[in-house]
């Protein structure tokens, strides 16, 4: 060591975590079950897709990190430990903090800054920044974008550029909460979209149950159309049948008045004897009968012509009920389908969208109060840098300050110191002088004594100044290590 004592707050050793990239996983969706606000939420699972891709991935990760950014190199590894039985893939390993003495190679430094925080050896070679210390926010930065080049000049499916969101910080449980949450917030997102999908399919149910009723008053329609159809029909046959029938009868009685005739000149050509009275008696016999038969014929005719057109009009009346019946009945179940299908339609309609508008709300809520939120942090974490770097800047002056006093401090040791000697000297002198006076051997020995004695107080109070003012600077980069690594 270089003669700085390891304390118990240094900084020796560095627990390094390097995760496999998701391009190289695959995810188990809801493996892992939480409650956020009294409600359970599922998050993925990620396992790696090649297990030996995997491996190779994180043993080259460690390897590169190690040679180029922890100040041991390799050898400074103490071990590690792969994983691959937890949320994601990752590589965990311990490398002490001890570098090599530029003075003696031999010997080792505790030295974390070189590569973790500012150091008065690590600064810039080239740039409008030459020659000033290289932030430890900037080797990080620096190391990061190296890992990624490096693994992706392997032929690793690592994207060079970093993600816009890479200056915000979370610890673990805020972060598993907002993946929670946004989980959440997509999984309200999906039920709202079913419920609209719900609300769509029940109104096109409604609006086919509006197209059915319609269809059905159609056919009720063409159903009453059809029914007076077949009214005028009857009525037309019954009209055509009387007729027929009374042209029937008259055809008939007329064929046997006119056999009648026949017969009785037949009857007269055969009996040339009966006379012509006979003849006409028999004549108008026979005209008479076949009138009495023509009567009766006639008024047979028309009574059933009259019963038909009875039956007619009867048929006719009895389809004109039908066919309001039907028309009445299909007409108030038509209207009371539809109304019942609007009433019931409006309803949910109106439930869904007020459950739509109250999901919305609360999912617009949650939205905002995490935004909220997360503009809380942001804004608490401004200020905590801000006070940082106001803090880290009095602690820089108030070193150079004390530095200054411990400085000016020695000088005024010293001075007072040699003025005091050389105030003793001159009472000595004063003093003995008259004593000394007396022998002058014994005068020059005394005087000899005390000038080497005043030497030796010069030099041993120069020392002590010097050792205190080591010792302060020493104790003051101690500090500035432990307290550099602590923020």
């Amino acid at each position: 060591m270089d003669g700085v004592r390891v304390q118990k707050n240094s900084f020796e050793t560095s627990l390094f975590v390097v995760h496999l990239p998701k391009s190289m996983c695959k995810e188990i969706p809801d493996f892992y079950t939480s409650e956020v606000d009294g409600r359970e939420v599922k998050r993925p699972r990620l396992v790696a897709r090649d297990y030996e891709a995997a491996k190779q991935y994180l043993e080259e990760s460690m390897r590169w990190i190690a040679e180029n950014f922890i100040p041991g190199g390799i050898d400074a590894v103490a071990g590690g430990d792969m994983n691959f039985d937890e949320s994601t893939p990752h590589i965990q390993f311990q490398a002490d903090t001890f570098s090599p003495k530029p003075e003696d190679p031999d010997k080792l430094r505790c030295r974390p800054g070189i590569a973790y925080n500012t150091d008065t050896s690590v600064r810039y070679t080239s740039g409008p920044k030459k020659g000033k210390q290289i932030s430890g926010n900037q080797k990080f930065i620096d190391a990061q974008r190296g890992l990624r080049e490096h693994m992706h000049a392997l032929g690793y499916p690592v994207e060079l550029e970093v993600s816009e969101r890479h200056d915000e910080s979370l610890n673990l449980d805020r972060y598993t909460e907002q993946q929670d949450r946004e989980r959440d917030l997509a999984k309200r997102e999906d039920d709202v979209e079913v419920k609209k999908r719900s609300v769509q399919r029940d109104m096109d149910a409604t609006e086919h149950d509006r197209e059915q009723a319609a269809k059905e008053l159609e056919e009720a329609k063409a159903a009453n159309e059809k029914a007076q159809g077949v009214l005028q029909h009857a009525e037309e046959q019954a009209r055509a049948v009387a007729e027929r029938v009374l042209k029937e009868a008259r055809e008939k009685a007329e064929q046997e008045a006119e056999q009648i005739r026949s017969d009785a000149r037949k009857g007269a050509e055969q009996e040339l004897g009966l006379a012509e009275a006979q003849a006409d008696e028999l004549l108008e016999r026979a005209e008479e009968t076949a009138r009495s038969k023509a009567s009766e014929i006639t008024a047979a005719a028309r009574s059933e012509a009259e019963t038909i057109t009875r039956q007619a009009d009867e048929a006719r009346k009895q389809a004109e009920r039908d066919a309001e019946t039907i028309r009445s009945e299909a007409q108030d179940e038509a209207e009371r389908e539809a109304e019942t299908i609007r009433s019931e339609a409006t309803r949910d309609a109106e439930n869904t969208r007020s459950e739509a508008r109250s999901d919305a709300t609360d999912i617009r809520d949650a939205a905002r109060s995490e935004a909220e939120q997360v503009a809380r942090d942001r804004a608490a974490l401004d200020s905590e840098r801000e006070a940082f770097d106001v803090e880290k800047r009095a602690f820089t002056e108030s070193l150079e300050a004390r530095r200054a006093a411990a400085e000016e401090e020695a000088k005024i040791i010293i001075e007072e110191a040699v003025e005091s000697l050389q105030d003793i000297s001159n009472v000595d002198q004063d003093f003995l002088q008259i004593e000394l006076d007396r022998d002058p051997e014994m005068k020059q020995r005394y005087r000899e004594t005390v000038i080497d004695r005043t030497q030796r107080e010069s030099a041993a109070a120069r020392r002590r100044a010097q050792e205190r003012i080591k010792q302060r600077r020493q104790q003051q980069r101690q500090r500035d290590r432990d307290g550099g690594m602590e923020l």
